[in-house]
């Protein structure tokens, strides 16, 4: 049995590859147009061949054909030459009408000598149509159904030929009814063979271009002579937000930035015009949100390429791709803002070269000179006066020398990450009331009140201690140096979620808004006409901010020139914020407040004034 079903598949596999041979070259490899040129050869074929095995046992059992018979072996022998018009046209739909005309044409002279309308075989007419159908061609199909209605009036018309041939039998326009309903079958069969080709082919297709539409960056839409865009195909859903059945009308149009309009209406009709049109760039709206209505339109950057299409048929047709470049945008804003920030690094250099230059050499000019002073005049004319005057000068210029270094190393140190914190419980009470102590002198010979509200009920902050000093220092004191006398500075503190706003008030000249911005960065020192001149080195309020934004927290300056500041530090009040900063343990080497070398005193202090109050 296997034997012979393995004989029977290698058969059948040979008529295919027969078949195949036979099929028109353009056809192959089709899944759609190649089964079907091989269905009507086999067809053609088959009918053929049965015709030569019947005719002569047709002959030699029974005897010279009838009529009746010749017509039909007639009729499947016709089936060959269709067979090779087809294959060598490979014009499917013309070979089913003439395959259509040809069984009407038999069925008609069939009729004609078997009794005209009352002949057996005229309800077969009716299967014509039917296989003009295989063809797919509705215009086909109307004309043989004209051709079948047109026998009918023929056989109508015309006299039967001769009636012996007709048959009488009682059963015999039954048999032929049931014969035309199974061959009708096996053209609806061919026909439905043929709709499931199509229709697996589409479900390929369609699976086909989703594929392409998940894998492809571009939009293809074809531009329609009113200058609409017709999506074609692309990531239209991840790109834009919306599906191909939104898409429709001027979509494209509205939904370009109504800055960028002017500019691609441009573009559009120099691209319709047959102009090469460059790519171009501009914003669309991506989303269901339009302009004007709840929640912000959002819009991204795409780059639009117009390009000309021929087709077989020499129409030449305008396509439009359309790229998402919002990433590549992105990255070019983002190295022009570090190209920005390298220029405003490189000037901030050059600032600080100068500015430091500038706070060294003051110092500097001070030691010499007055050094030079003590070494030039005779021991017998200097005074215990005059020398203890020019040594105390001496001191506060290398005090203040040495404050402008340290400042810097610290500025240093917080920018590039080296300031190592210790991190512990900090009473912020007895922080400030330390801070008190030590600025009310220097308040008190400024002509400045200054008043620390509500040091009882303050908490515990982790914070480093001698940071936390520094800070409120430098802040207390650019609040001393830049209020007149008669005014006040307020030192308050305030919880916000889970943070402490430390805040210093004063009433002093106030920043300009055009400074406001640049406060924070290192050598930036407020100039003001009607105010005094600020000695400092511009590097209090960097280091404020360094400090506060190594503990977690943020610097913030409200200010309205002539009428005062108010600078804000917040600080975590919660967990202690992880990074370089570490609770301090036993064994550590890091400084605590009890044994600060100088290096390590407050950087915005004036050094004279320490020094008078020391």
């Amino acid at each position: 049995m296997r034997n012979h079903l393995s004989k029977f598949s290698g058969l059948t596999e040979n008529i295919q590859s027969q078949l195949s041979g036979l099929v028109y070259p353009a056809v192959l490899g089709d899944p759609l147009q190649e089964p079907r040129h091989r269905s009507f050869l086999a067809g053609c074929l088959g009918g053929g061949a049965i015709a030569l095995l019947i005719l002569p046992l047709h002959l030699a059992l029974i005897g010279p054909t009838s009529l009746p018979v010749a017509l039909v072996l007639a009729w499947m022998l016709g089936q060959w030459p269709l067979a090779m018009y087809l294959s060598q046209t490979g014009n499917l739909e013309r070979a089913h009408a003439f395959s259509a005309a040809l069984f009407g044409t038999f069925l008609s002279g069939l009729c004609l000598f078997t009794g005209g309308l009352s002949s057996f075989a005229l309800v077969w007419l009716a299967a014509v149509p039917m296989e003009a159908a295989l063809s797919g061609s509705r215009r086909i199909i109307a004309a043989s159904a004209a051709f079948c209605a047109g026998l009918v009036v023929l056989l109508a018309v015309v006299p039967q030929a001769q009636a012996s041939f007709a048959l009488t039998t009682p059963h015999a326009t039954l048999i032929s009814a049931l014969a035309a309903c199974a061959y009708m079958s096996v053209l609806a069969l061919r026909l439905a063979l043929d709709h499931m080709r199509v229709r697996r082919a589409l479900r390929q297709g369609e699976e086909r271009l989703k594929l392409l539409n998940d894998t492809a960056t571009d939009i293809v839409c074809s531009v329609e002579p009113d200058g609409t865009a017709k999506v074609l195909g692309g990531p239209l859903e991840a790109v834009l937000g919306l599906s191909c059945r939104q898409a429709q009308g001027d979509w494209l149009f509205q939904r370009v930035h109504v800055s960028d309009r002017p500019y691609y209406l441009t573009r559009l009709d120099e691209a319709r015009c047959g102009k090469d049109v460059s790519d171009i760039e501009l914003r669309l709206r991506k989303g269901a949100n339009a302009p004007g209505e709840d929640g912000a339109a959002e819009y991204i950057w795409v780059c639009l390429r117009f390009r000309e299409m021929t087709s077989r048929e020499g129409d030449v047709s305008l396509r439009l791709a359309l790229q998402d470049i919002s990433a590549r945008k992105a990255q070019d804003q983002e190295l022009r803002q570090a190209k920005e920030m390298a220029e405003e690094t490189s000037i901030a250099k050059t600032r600080f070269i100068a500015s430091a230059s500038h706070e060294l050499r003051t110092p500097l000019n001070a030691i010499i000179g007055f050094s030079d002073m003590l070494r030039a005049m005779p021991a017998e004319q200097v005074s215990s006066v005059q020398n203890r005057e020019y040594a105390e000068l001496i001191h506060q210029s290398g005090m203040h020398l040495l404050q402008v270094v340290d400042d810097i190393l610290d500025t240093s140190r917080i920018e590039t990450g080296h300031m190592d914190l210790t991190i512990e419980p900090v009473d912020l009470g007895t922080c400030l009331e330390s801070c008190r102590a030590m600025m009310a002198p220097i308040a008190e010979r400024a002509g400045v009140e200054l008043v620390f509200a509500d040091l009882d009920s303050l908490p515990v902050l982790p914070a480093d201690r001698r940071a936390l000093k520094q800070i409120v220092i430098n802040l207390v004191t650019n609040a001393i140096k830049f209020s007149g006398k008669g005014s006040k500075v307020s030192v308050s503190v305030r919880s916000e979620g889970p943070f402490q706003i430390l805040e210093v008030r004063d009433q002093g000249i106030g920043i300009p808004a055009a400074m406001i911005d640049r406060l924070g960065q290192p050598f930036v020192r407020i100039e003001a006409e009607d105010g005094p001149r600020n000695s400092g080195s511009g590097l209090g309020l960097s280091i404020v901010k360094g400090l506060a934004e190594l503990h977690g927290g943020a610097l913030q300056v409200e200010s309205r020139n002539g009428k005062g500041t108010t600078v804000s530090v917040k600080l975590p009040a919660g967990a202690m914020r992880a990074g370089r900063a570490e609770p301090q343990g036993a064994g550590s080497n890091r400084q605590t407040e009890t044994n600060m070398t100088v290096s390590d005193r407050v950087s915005s202090v004036d050094p004279v004034v320490l020094a008078q109050s020391a």
